[in-house]
């Protein structure tokens, strides 16, 4: 079931119907990578959907990049395409009060691990940062948004100062970043087709981002600020924030990745 004043998408190829029970996020950030899919979709935040996929209700999920990174001999990663941003993303943000080099609590996004964990990376590498991680619910002097949550505060607080995630990773590394990819697990039947049938679909989500969008800004949201290609500098990109998971102590060693 599609969401409340969700679009109807436009009609996908009749020759080869998706046949798999597949999740994403109801976020418009996910629209044009499942705008094309006629088969029912799943539509569940983050950290739900990963959890859904994880214990095998769903062959099939537009998950946040730290589930597939930390359970790689699960997953099959869907090549050619993911929800990133080459610099700003706009809705992957911390709202803080001080100076971030000052920030000495941060209330975290219960909804995403990736988010979560590149605010980590960032503070602690590059900002040389060791905050105190509290739940939303707490005071704090930085605050994660994700999402339409955050595109809806920055709109309604426009002169709030506020770190843009992605535009911070790539002021320091120089590189993309992936919020989230299509993760297909490996004993999923198939799941070459599946993978071309994901692709195919993202292709024609992202021919209909005009109809997708609602507003102008949407518009602007979905060609200027995020970027759906997954390629060589995306995957150089996974496997640098691989490597500072590790070196934060996250993770114990850079995955091996499958791309189908």
């Amino acid at each position: 079931m599609l969401p409340e004043n969700y679009p109807t998408p436009t009609t996908a190829s009749e020759s080869s119907p998706l046949t798999w029970n597949l999740g994403s996020v109801p976020y418009l950030n996910a629209r044009p990578l499942h705008w094309g899919i006629q088969e029912p979709v799943s539509f569940l935040d983050p950290n739900k959907l990963a959890a859904e996929l994880a214990e095998g209700r769903l062959q099939a999920g537009l998950v946040p990049l730290v589930e597939v990174i930390e359970n790689a001999a699960a997953y099959h990663i869907v090549n050619g395409v993911a929800i990133g941003s080459l610099n700003s993303v706009y809705s992957v943000i911390l709202i803080h009060t001080i100076p971030v080099v000052r920030i000495k609590t941060v209330s975290l996004d219960p909804a995403s691990k990736t988010s979560n964990q590149l605010l980590r990376v960032l503070l602690q590498k590059y900002y040389r940062l060791n905050p105190i991680y509290v739940s939303p619910d707490e005071p704090a002097e930085g605050q994660l948004l994700i999402g339409d949550p955050a595109i809806v505060h920055r709109q309604s607080h426009p002169d709030e100062r506020c770190l843009d995630l992605a535009q911070s990773w790539h002021a320091y590394t120089g590189l993309p970043f992936v919020f989230a990819v299509w993760a297909i697990r490996k004993e999923t039947p198939n799941a070459e087709l599946l993978a071309k049938n994901l692709r195919a679909a993202a292709k024609i989500g992202l021919a209909a981002r005009d109809q997708i969008a609602r507003t102008p800004f949407e518009y602007r949201y979905l060609t200027d600020h995020l970027y759906y290609h997954l390629g060589d500098p995306q995957k150089k990109a996974i496997m640098a924030f691989a490597a500072d998971l590790v070196e934060i102590g996250h993770l114990q060693k850079i995955p091996e990745l499958s791309y189908l």
